[in-house]
């Protein structure tokens, strides 16, 4: 076959197209006004996987992204990505010190059925709602998103330090994330990242969930909520055979603020781990079925409609799920095979939605 290669003229697109001879044997370029076209064959290309991804770090420093197809020819496409600017890492620490507070006043209210009335109630109350619930339940959280950031660095892929969001009522907090600032390699890496907050987050719930049971048995209440909340604890808490009696549904005495903390943390896992849109488990998903994918986001979007009929808080995960949009979108390297401890994680991150997953979490 003849080998054909436009004459480039701009000095930045040489030095692209330098940089992808280096890596990987190609036969043709075609260069278009936005985009660079590399056709290779597989046979001249035994190492394309590492290849693509040393050419991917490379590049994406330098302000380009390539993207690899085979569908019907073999080819990595190079793009320009436009300069963004990013918001100051303040506006993490004051999005994390207004969660601190919000979840401390609302863990203070939980805790004034733990604390004797007394001149010191308030005071009590705002200690007994940082140690008891904001700290166990920010750690849980915090941990998650570290958990996110670890990994994806560990990829060469810049990631936001974690941003939490405050809410004075309910539970504090809406939770946390992070902003994903390179584009995901591989499927590989997909799982991985995706995976990695609920494990990280799951190793630090799974302890504290035997220590705010302890406090649970041990802390005894002088008097009851105006309102209780009644949740619906899930399978690791059976499997574990820890739920306190007085727990159970009717409960017959409040939830010590560690036991909800920790509750929520666990909720907070299985709500990451649904297999729809840019959630965790929607990562995982596409990184372990490809495209394929968007099968069980689908079906999965059923089961979440059939489920809001008995507790209408999913109404508002669907709506999101929607608005980020079921599809996911591919890894740069969408052909990359998993390797075999990919597959072990996929089955970890199942179980855990299966332990931590209720269909109904709040009763009442």
């Amino acid at each position: 076959m003849e080998f054909r290669e436009g004459k480039i003229q701009n000095p930045d697109l040489a030095e692209v197209v330098d940089t992808v001879k280096r890596c990987v044997k190609t036969y043709e370029i075609v260069v278009t006004p936005l985009d660079l076209y590399f056709y290779y064959f597989s046979d001249d290309n035994p190492d394309l996987a590492e290849c693509f991804e040393s050419l991917r770090k490379e590049l994406i420093p330098k302000g380009y992204i390539p993207f690899l197809s085979e569908e019907t020819e073999k080819f990595i496409v190079v793009r320009h990505r436009p300069e963004e600017k990013y918001r100051s890492n303040k506006i993490n620490l004051i999005l994390f010190i207004l969660t601190l507070a919000s979840t401390i006043f609302v863990g203070s209210e939980f805790s004034l059925s733990f604390i004797k009335p007394g001149p010191m109630q308030d005071l009590d109350a705002v200690g007994y709602g940082f140690v008891f619930f904001s700290a166990p339940l920010l750690l849980i959280l915090g941990i998650h998103e570290i958990g996110h950031y670890i990994v994806a660095r560990r990829y060469s892929v810049k990631a936001s330090f974690p941003f939490f969001i405050p809410v004075p009522f309910s539970i504090g907090t809406f939770g946390a994330f992070i902003s994903l600032r390179d584009p995901i390699p591989d499927k590989k890496a997909m799982v991985e990242i995706g995976a990695a907050g609920p494990l990280f987050g799951f190793a630090v719930a799974l302890p504290l969930l035997f220590v705010a049971n302890f406090f649970q048995n041990s802390f005894v209440p002088v008097s009851m909520p105006v309102s209780p909340l009644v949740v619906q604890f899930p399978l690791i808490y059976r499997l574990f055979d820890i739920i306190p009696k007085t727990l159970i549904p009717p409960v017959t005495a409040p939830i010590f603020p560690m036991e909800l903390a920790v509750w929520v943390g666990m909720f907070a896992t299985a709500l990451n781990l649904i297999p729809i849109s840019q959630l965790d488990g929607g990562h995982v998903a596409r990184g372990m079925l490809g495209r394929r994918a968007y099968i069980v986001s689908y079906l999965f979007l059923g089961v979440m409609l059939y489920f809001a009929l008995q507790y209408t808080g999913w109404i508002i995960i669907i709506f999101l799920a929607v608005i980020m949009g079921l599809s996911h979108p591919p890894p740069l390297n969408d052909y990359a095979r998993l390797r075999g401890r990919d597959y072990l994680i996929g089955a970890c991150v199942l179980a855990m939605f299966v332990l931590t997953f209720t269909i109904t979490p709040i009763i009442s």
